[in-house]
Order: C-alpha cells, then sequence, then structure tokens
C-alpha cells in the first residue's frame, strides 16, 4: 500500500472568461434580485424601488436583455416603457437579421435631414426613413430647452433611427418605442419616471353616535395585510380556483389581471403580501 498522498487537481481560472448573466426564472427571483440591486445603491434614477425593478427586468428580458442591462436600457416615459437608441441598434445588430444599419445627417442649417437606412437579411430592399428639422419643428422640438437645443444632430439621428428599427425590426424590439422617439425636450433623466400616486389609506370604520364620555383607548391601527384587504382574498380564492384547476395560465392571469394593472397603488407591505401568496401557488407547479 503507498503511504504517498494523492492530491486533487485545483480547479483553473480562465483567463478572459465571459460568465453569464443571472437570469431570474420567476417573478419572486425577479424581485428579489430588483430588492437587492436597490438595497446596494445600483438602480438607475427612476427605478429606486424593487418593484419598479422587477417590471423593467420582465420588459427587457421579453426582448433578449440580461437584468442588469434592461435596468440600464429600459426607460418609462409618460407610463410606457422604452428603450435607450443604444440598446435598439445593439438589439437589432444582435438579433441576427440585420445585415447592416448606415445613418447619417445631410444638409446645413434648417435644411438638415437625418436618415437611417437598414438592411434585414432575406428582404431585398432596405429600410430608409428619414427626419429633418422641419419635422421637429412642427413636433414642436426644435430649439427647446435639453438634447434638442445641445445635440441637435444626434437628437435627429435617433427620430429616423427610431423610426427605421421600429418599421423594419419589430419583432426584434417587442413593441417598444425608443426612448428619444418620445422626448419631448425636458431633461432626459428627470422626466425617466412619472410620479408615484400616494397610496389611498384604507379609512377605518366610522365611529359610532353617543359615543359614552370617556371612550375606550383605540387599539393601534393594524397594517393593509392585517386587515384583509379585499384584494388578498380576491387573489387567494382566484390562486386556489388555479392550482385546483392544474392551470398554470389561469394562475398568471390572476396576478395579471388582480395585481399587475393596480401595482402602482400597493404599498410595500401589501404587496409583499401578495407576492406571497402567489409564490406559495406557484409551488403547486413544480
Amino acid at each position: 500500500m503507498s503511504n504517498v498522498a494523492t492530491i486533487e487537481p485545483r480547479p483553473q481560472l480562465t483567463v478572459g472568461a465571459r460568465p453569464s448573466a443571472i437570469v431570474p426564472q420567476t417573478m419572486d427571483e425577479a424581485y428579489r434580485l430588483g430588492k437587492a440591486i436597490c438595497m446596494a445603491g445600483m438602480a438607475p434614477k427612476g427605478m429606486d424601488t424593487p418593484e419598479k425593478c422587477m417590471i423593467a427586468i420582465m420588459r427587457g428580458m421579453e426582448v433578449g436583455l440580461t437584468p442588469m442591462m434592461a435596468l440600464d436600457k429600459i426607460a418609462v416615459v409618460n407610463g410606457r416603457p422604452t428603450i435607450w437608441g443604444d440598446g435598439a441598434i445593439g438589439l437589432v445588430r444582435g438579433s441576427g437579421l440585420c445585415e447592416w444599419v448606415r445613418e447619417r445627417v445631410e444638409g446645413d442649417g434648417d435644411a438638415r435631414t437625418a436618415i437611417c437606412e437598414a438592411k434585414r437579411r432575406g428582404e431585398p430592399e432596405p429600410v430608409i426613413r428619414r427626419f429633418s428639422v422641419s419635422d421637429a419643428k412642427r413636433a414642436g422640438l426644435w430649439g427647446k430647452q435639453g438634447p434638442w437645443q445641445q445635440f441637435p444632430d444626434r437628437m435627429l439621428q435617433m427620430r429616423a433611427r427610431a423610426f427605421t428599427l421600429r418599421d423594419g425590426f419589430a419583432d426584434v424590439l417587442g413593441g417598444l418605442y425608443l426612448r428619444e422617439e418620445l422626448d419631448n425636450g425636458e431633461d432626459r433623466r428627470e422626466a425617466q419616471t412619472p410620479p408615484i400616486p400616494p397610496v389611498p389609506s384604507i379609512q377605518s370604520p366610522p365611529a359610532i353616535e353617543h359615543v359614552p364620555p370617556e371612550p375606550p383607548i383605540p387599539d393601534p391601527p393594524s397594517s393593509p395585510a392585517k386587515r384583509e384587504a379585499p384584494i388578498i382574498g380576491k387573489l387567494r380564492d382566484a390562486c386556489d380556483a388555479a392550482v385546483a384547476a392544474k392551470d398554470s395560465d389561469a394562475l398568471e392571469r390572476a396576478w395579471d389581471e388582480i395585481v399587475a394593472d393596480h401595482i402602482q397603488s400597493l404599498d410595500k407591505e401589501l404587496y409583499e403580501h401578495l407576492m406571497a401568496i402567489y409564490c406559495e401557488a406557484e409551488k403547486a407547479f413544480g
């Protein structure tokens, strides 16, 4: 018997390796990732809550963006998710459907026109779209304070790019508008997210008239989740029905119809209570 000890080889680090992005598989994982990003202070301006980060991550993943790229490239304008121009052209070029994209600005002064051409693989002709200074004036954009005054050629280029990419590669962009396309001349980062409406408070029952002279000390107000708000019972019933029917699609529809459409009016504790109900039901489907 040999006394020589066998030394297991140590794993070698791969120099220059590109690790894969961490991609959440469920809404709960997306929420937890968004929460970690917010707690780390790395959330972009306008994405300062786990819920906003979660929605941006999910919308970005639908068009092929990794979670961190989605937070960086997805912006909300007037309640509509949009994608920054550099993110859009990156998706199109990386889709394998684009042969080439060419952009230029022709003319001088008020005669300037931005032109964007994009050739889709398998199509005989490229998609060509233009946006001129005259177009910007008609839209009330020309000369406005902000990027239209500071970088007029760039903004003309972004408008032409938006029309070209959306018309030629709507399937790649998944219906997303370009952020610059909806730019109304306000500060780009400040206008990224509309103000959040105040969370409506749950009114306590009206006081009974003719109370005794020495009213009893009221109990401390309970949290929204403890009051069993109607939305909790509604979601629980829908989840139970979906589990009983073994219908995962019905479970997702229940969340979308009952919670997702009203997410901005929910406070954090109530939202987390609803998320716990959904995640518990989701376990039934593996």
